[in-house]
């Protein structure tokens, strides 16, 4: 009686442990690479040095492979029969974008026309891994401007959209559903660009969002310096070294909501173009008069004499020189943003810096030498500031407000 019940409490020790093995199996089974990187994105992840590289590799590609094998001591009687381990997968590794010369194909691309004299689409359709679609998105996609050949990617039917409304010049259209494509048939040129269908696998390895929308494009980038708003108040929005991809674009709406005349960026800003200041912008870049990587000596000619300044404030000093700035801060008058008659300035300026560093010496500088002023919003329960977005917005509003009664008078 005792040896059967050991044998059976043997069995169950080892069935417990080979299920506490297997339940972890799921997990990695099936992980394949699901994204493309850029050779630069890559080598950035190479040079992360504070994980070990086996941590590494699990993380980002899932590239492991579980494997069972017995123990060379284990006998059926011992509950340490299996012992679980995992073994590289060598087949699963990162997909790195390169800009290898494209073979050449069987199959040729259509014309440059999008829709023909009937209404029918025409576009070539793309097998898996072609190194068309490769060789496009890897230049679009680059990090060196010298690679990128002035050429924007826009994902999603909608900023698809306001790039056609506001003329941008289109190149490729990449879909994996027609019904996206038929969506953008009013604002399609009937010639000039090239379109692909793809398979949405596919396509979601090169893209940038959680899940692909099914739908990319690629654009010249357009002269957003020259541009000319439809609604403009004389209101110019400087943006002093906000280096958050997300806030930038979260100003740049806002500008686009109020009707702001223009937008500049000083050097040191978040890149322009980059794909999370468009998502974050939603159509904005193709709404307003932008200018990036200014210096404050261009800033002062662009905007003219005749302009006031008004910095947005939250009465923290930050900075190598924070004696000297102090000083400064003592010449400018700091106001609450609603005591202020913006309808008194033909040119009305304001200043926002980044929420880590805040606005730079410059922009005092140049506030104290055109007699401007700062701007502040009174805040409660110990809040020492606001998102640069939610400042921005209760200011431009405020500005908005004034401006629009006067004319309505």
């Amino acid at each position: 009686m005792a040896s059967t019940l050991n044998i059976f409490v043997k069995n169950a020790l080892k069935s417990c442990v080979i299920t506490q093995q297997v339940r972890f199996y799921p997990r990695w089974r099936h992980r394949t690479p699901v994204k493309v990187y850029t050779p630069e994105e890559f080598q950035e992840m190479e040079n992360k040095q504070h994980n070990p590289p086996e941590k590494k590799i699990f993380e980002k590609y899932g590239a492991f492979k579980p494997a069972w094998e017995r123990s060379k001591n284990a006998t059926e009687d011992t509950p340490e029969g299996l012992k679980y381990k995992f073994k590289t997968k060598k087949s699963d590794k990162p997909l790195i974008a390169t800009h290898q010369k494209s073979k050449v194909s069987t199959t040729t691309d259509m014309l440059e026309t999008i829709i023909d004299k009937d209404g029918n689409f025409i576009y070539t359709k793309m097998k898996n891994n072609d190194q068309r679609v490769g060789k496009i998105l890897t230049e679009v996609k680059s990090k060196k401007d010298t690679d990128k050949k002035d050429l924007v990617l826009l994902e999603g039917k909608r900023l698809i959209k306001d790039a056609l409304q506001s003329g941008c010049h289109l190149k490729y259209i990449l879909f994996s559903r027609m019904d996206e494509v038929d969506y953008l048939r009013p604002f399609l040129p009937k010639a000039g660009a090239l379109l692909y269908k793809m398979p949405y696998k596919e396509m979601q390895m090169w893209s940038d969002l959680t899940t692909t929308p099914g739908i990319m494009a690629i654009f010249k980038l357009p002269s957003v310096e020259d541009f000319t708003p439809k609604y403009a108040l004389p209101i110019t929005v400087i943006c002093d070294n906000i280096r958050e991809p997300g806030n930038l674009g979260t100003i740049l709406r806002i500008c686009a909501a109020v009707g702001c005349e223009r937008v500049i960026l000083t050097k040191g800003c978040a890149n322009l173009w980059d794909s999370k200041v468009l998502r974050s912008s939603v159509g904005a870049h193709f709404k307003l008069r932008l200018n990036k990587s200014m210096d404050w000596d261009s800033i002062e000619e662009i905007v003219g004499k005749e302009a006031n300044f008004f910095i947005a404030d939250n009465k923290l000093v930050c900075g190598d020189n924070v004696e000297d700035l102090a000083t400064i801060l003592e010449k400018i008058p700091l106001l609450p943003y609603y005591s202020v008659d913006f309808r008194t300035s033909p040119q009305i300026v304001v200043i926002v810096g980044g929420e880590t560093l805040g606005v730079s010496k410059n922009s005092y500088e140049l506030a104290l030498k055109t007699n401007g002023a700062r701007l502040n919003i009174p805040l409660s329960n110990d809040v020492d500031s606001l998102n640069v977005g939610a400042a921005l917005g209760i200011i431009a509003f405020e500005i908005k407000k004034q401006l629009t009664q006067i004319v309505n008078k």
